[in-house]
């Protein structure tokens, strides 16, 4: 089956047929039998989607014949070229071979390991090719792949291709999940041959090479899909083949935004000079407001990196928008792919930057030092603060100060830092809920709050380190990559061998063995930690979205593991802060200033249309946030829904729905470009589900202290039980578990709440519950100390926090392209008068709803 990638009026589409090799070149030899009988046949390869440049279909065609045909005369292979869906956002599928030999009886291909015989049966084996490091030998050192005194580490990318194809086969395909064994494998070419489990090095993917693989590999069993081991599973395997090829054309379908995207980026590959110039010489900011095109830049970058060779990182805060910013990559390397005539020069990976950092700590080691030193450290950090603050705040509850009064000193004082006041706020709380304060409880209640604090801090165990100390984490990893010497002397580094000897793969000469045990050398720590450094370089420039939302620690550690001229970020400024409550400064790092190239993006939006622009601008000024955003060219200017309706019925909901998805659908959007739906994540579960359950946990915020936060499982969302019948065209981003979900496709419409729509856009967004999602944001602890630091508004608590909710509300009213549904529960709250106060100035393409919409 061939799919070729090409561009048609309105639409770019997969096309399929089918790709027979001709006769092969080896004939096996036609003295071998098979059951006694004289047939003698050749194995062919069946191509699908065209062929991969780096890999020789005719030789592995003919070492196949002569190494399996001897005794099985009956098997299929299968080479599907440039997997044509972005499973992975870490890693592309540059070759998917599936191998398979007829189980009839007198049939087989076995090979000798060790003592006895194992039988290959089937393979699913999803490729990814390593090819710029031909030059320098590739040896093996422990468990750990060397090149030229680097680390080769594709160990996420093996565990991703192997997690998410599965995810995929069986959500997509129909595979049964407990008969499937996906076994990625990453292929270095290099003259010097090496096997280490999920990696083989050789000069070309051969079958005597992938033969040499069997036999060195750790593994014993050769069964990726237990049911073509039987004689109708094995007949009905090229169906099954042909059926994924055709799911993978309907799930590589893209729609007008996605190929206005991947347009965009031709034209600006093709227009743009002066970043290009910048790219890899100096750290390069790209400022704008939301809409704008800062994404769009870094990714115009991140292929122009790619296309030359290069290697590329794009890192986001959101997982959602990681699928996204990889069904675009995907979709312009595949018609790159075809106008190349084959796979891209470089490597392109999309991460979480959560998920960056917890591998680069974990790969150091640093994630299994930080326990039990950190926890003391953690201790005696409250045992300080906890002094100051009894010191400021007994003598105030003794002159019955009230609360709000109370929490405006603490806030107001100059004699105490930022994290103290973090931490007295805290303690207010605690004081304020407490059903029988009175001064007189002052010290009971303080040493009880101090008691609470220490046993919560007990439960943070070594494994869920990075989640509940992240800040520690960065500055210990930071430590290791700026300064080892000092972390290696600060952490007694030299007497964790048995903890460390797996984490970091401490080799035999990094080590001194003498009567009082093995010690790690500082000079075989530094070389571990350089090693495992390079290997995370791995020729990459790094692309960094929302940069401004960075917190200092994650910024120094990218320019000191990179260099600055290898990062490219893109920064929204102040206007579109919500993840810390400080601007990063990405001019400086570690008290040095950075060379850097700043551009600066127009204030014309890429996205939105003048009707909800003009509201975004409108809901900004209400609340002194500098936005001037200017909407897009468009023939049209959009629409804006208002619902103030108080009980929306299943009925008006679905109305709403086949409204919005209907006007995408209209303007050449699949269903994940027409419809983003919007959730407040506490008031939006069904009331049939009982109460909440709720789970304590326990994080330590950037300044050190200890929080206690609930985990709330919230339940389906109250309507989803009326969209039953539409179930097959909406994916769940809300639900509790999402380790089982497959990517979302492009025929799903997404249903997430408001914390995850950074980034993303639609054609049409729906905003449920907006004024409590403002709310929730309004009494949130980080709302009290956003933009502290700003002199003009230091002082203002309440004008603070109310820009902190809106800032949070635009992110999700930016989302939109064309039309925006916005449904309230309170017309007297403050983001509902807002909203009526925008009403009352009729303006254009603006309706409120009645009990239906009204027809256009």
């Amino acid at each position: 089956m061939y799919f070729s990638l090409r561009h048609v009026p309105q639409h770019a589409v997969l096309k399929a047929s089918i790709e027979k090799f001709p006769a092969p070149i080896f004939k096996p030899n036609s003295s071998k039998k098979h059951n006694q009988k004289e047939d003698i046949m050749s194995i062919n390869i069946t191509a699908i989607n065209g062929r991969n440049p780096l890999f020789d279909y005719e030789a592995f065609e003919s070492s196949f014949n002569q190494l399996v045909s001897g005794t099985a005369l009956d098997a299929q292979v299968f080479a599907f070229n440039n997997f044509p869906v972005p499973v992975s956002s870490e890693a592309n599928i540059d070759l998917l071979l599936v191998l398979a030999v007829n189980p009839e009886k007198g049939n087989f291909y076995r090979f000798k390991k060790k003592d006895r015989y194992v039988y290959l049966h089937n393979l699913v084996i999803p490729v990814k090719f390593v090819s710029h490091l031909k030059t320098a030998p590739v040896t093996i050192s422990g468990l750990q792949l060397l090149h030229d005194a680097e680390v080769l580490d594709y160990s996420t990318e093996i565990s991703s291709l192997r997690f998410n194809l599965t995810n995929y086969l069986v959500h997509k395909c129909g595979f049964q999940k407990d008969q499937l064994y996906v076994q990625p494998l990453i292929f270095i070419q290099n003259p010097h041959e090496q096997v280490l489990d999920n990696y083989l090095v050789a000069p070309q993917l051969d079958f005597f090479a992938l033969n040499r693989y069997f036999l060195e590999s750790t593994s014993d069993i050769f069964i990726s899909y237990k049911e073509w081991k039987t004689d109708a599973g094995y007949a009905a395997l090229p169906h099954q083949l042909h059926a994924l090829a055709e799911q993978a054309i309907r799930d590589s379908e893209i729609g007008f935004l996605t190929r206005r995207k991947t347009e965009r980026l031709g034209r600006q590959l093709t227009n743009e000079k002066t970043l290009f110039e910048e790219l890899n010489k100096n750290l390069i900011i790209i400022h704008g407001k939301a809409g704008t095109g800062k994404s769009s830049e870094l990714l115009t970058l991140m292929m122009k990196c790619t296309g030359n060779g290069g290697n590329a990182l794009f890192l986001s805060y959101n997982k959602l928008l990681i699928f996204d910013i990889a069904r675009t990559i995907k979709a312009h390397q595949n018609i790159q792919c075809l106008e190349r005539g084959g796979s891209m020069p470089g490597e392109a990976a999309v991460l979480t930057l959560h998920s960056f950092f917890y591998r680069l700590a974990r790969s150091l080691g640093v994630l299994h030092v930080l326990s039990a030193a950190r926890l003391e450290k953690l201790q005696h950090h409250l045992k300080e603060r906890m002094r100051l603050i009894y010191n400021f705040t007994e003598p105030l509850l003794r002159q019955q100060s009230g609360w709000v009064s109370l929490k405006q000193a603490l806030r107001s004082t100059t004699t105490l830092d930022t994290g103290a006041k973090e931490a007295g706020l805290d303690f207010i709380r605690f004081l304020e809920r407490s059903e029988d304060f009175k001064p007189a409880h002052f010290n009971r209640l303080s040493k009880e709050y101090y008691e609470r604090k220490v046993v919560l801090l007990s439960q943070v165990e070594a494994s869920k380190t990075f989640i509940a100390d992240y800040y520690d984490v960065l500055e210990n990893t930071l430590l290791a990559i700026s300064e080892p010497e000092v972390y290696f002397e600060q952490h007694g580094i030299a007497h964790k061998h048995s903890l460390l000897l797996w984490a970091l793969h401490l080799q035999e000469h990094q080590v001194v063995r003498n009567e009082g045990g093995v010690k790690i050398t500082l000079e075989g720590f530094m070389e571990q930690v350089s090693r495992i450094l390079a290997g995370h370089q791995r020729n990459r420039t790094v692309f960094v979205d929302e940069a401004q939302d960075c917190h200092r620690f994650e910024k120094d550690i990218l320019l000191s593991l990179y260099g600055a001229n290898n990062l490219v970020v893109a920064n929204g400024g102040k206007d579109q802060l919500v993840r810390h409550t400080e601007l990063c400064n990405w001019e400086v790092s570690q008290n040095k200033k950075i060379a850097f190239k700043k551009y600066y993006t127009r204030n014309r939006s890429f996205r939105i249309k003048k009707t909800v622009a003009d509201f975004c601008n409108f809901v900004a000024a209400q609340f002194n946030i500098d936005f001037h955003l200017e909407p897009m060219d468009a023939p049209d200017d959009g629409e804006l829904l208002i619902d103030f309706r108080q009980q929306n019925p299943d009925t008006a909901v679905k109305e709403v729905f086949n409204h919005l998805a209907l006007k995408g659908a209209v303007n050449g959007c699949t269903r994940y470009e027409s419809l983003l739906v919007l959730l407040e994540s506490n008031s939006q579960r069904a009331t049939d589900q009982g109460e909440l359950q709720e789970r304590p946990a326990v994080m330590v915020s950037e300044h050190g202290n200890i929080r206690e936060t609930l985990h709330r499982r919230k339940g389906g969302w109250k309507y989803m039980p009326g969209l039953e019948t539409y179930k097959d065209r909406f994916w769940d981003g809300t639900i509790d578990d999402k380790s089982q979900q497959a990517v979302p496709g492009p025929h799903e419409s997404r249903i997430i709440y408001y914390e995850s729509c950074r980034g993303l856009e639609s054609w049409s967004v729906a905003c449920f519950a907006l004024d409590k999602f403002f709310n929730q944001k309004l009494e949130e602890p980080d709302a009290a100390l956003f933009l502290a630091e700003d002199l003009f508004l230091a002082t203002d608590v309440e004008k603070r926090r109310q820009m902190f909710a809106a800032t949070w509300v635009l992110m999700a009213l930016t989302r939109v392209i064309d039309t925006l549904y916005i449904q309230l529960n309170d017309r007297e709250s403050v983001f509902g008068k807002v909203v009526a106060a925008y009403l009352a100035l009729d303006p254009a393409h603006v309706r409120e709803l009645g009990p239906h919409l009204v027809k256009q």
